[in-house]
């Protein structure tokens, strides 16, 4: 498996008439060969914000290999479009949520092993973070330019939401990661 390959795959999802739909399917076919995926991405490092987790970015998709270390967690934050992650190794909780008048409501908890594909559509907001020793690393696939897209966040603490802004969300990430569990949990 190279990068390129998995770049036209995905290119390919991103050209169809139900982007997410393909996009998933093809993370379908790759489970089945996640070490190779694994391997062809290793020169990523996937740490450092989504800037230096993007191996590919297009106005229509963006393809991260992202890596999040144990004890890390998000703050409440959306993709502003589908997003569709692989998990390589390690366990990720996913809670997840929706908005109701501008308010979060939990919505359902996802835990993801090696292997496990969660789809989120557009208006989805989450927390993802790492369980146990390991970290959790995976290949997510955005419908949009992830560095350019309109994104919210919450403070982890307060709820309020926020334009996304990358130095703001590094300090609501490390409140969170402080946090004993994920908002309305």
């Amino acid at each position: 498996m190279q990068v390129h390959e998995l770049v036209a795959r995905f290119a390919k999802a991103g050209a169809s008439s139900n982007p997410m739909k393909a996009a998933r399917e093809e993370l379908e076919v790759l489970r089945g060969d996640i070490d190779a995926v694994d391997q062809a991405l290793r020169f990523i490092p996937g740490t450092g914000g989504n800037a230096r987790q993007v191996f590919y970015r297009s106005p229509s998709l963006s393809l991260l290999k992202v890596c999040f270390p144990a004890g890390r967690r998000t703050p409440p934050h959306d993709h502003g479009t589908w997003a569709t992650i692989l998990l390589f190794s390690g366990e990720e909780k996913n809670t997840l949520y929706r908005t109701e008048n501008g308010t979060l409501r939990k919505a359902s908890e996802v835990t993801l092993t090696r292997g496990t594909i969660l789809p989120m559509l557009a208006d989805t907001v989450h927390v993802a973070e790492c369980l146990g020793t390991e970290p959790a690393i995976g290949l997510h696939v955005y419908g949009g330019d992830i560095l350019d897209l309109p994104r919210r966040m919450w403070h982890p603490e307060t709820l309020e939401a926020h334009a996304l802004d990358l130095t703001l969300y590094e300090s609501f990430a490390q409140a969170a990661s402080q946090a004993d569990r994920a908002p309305l949990s």
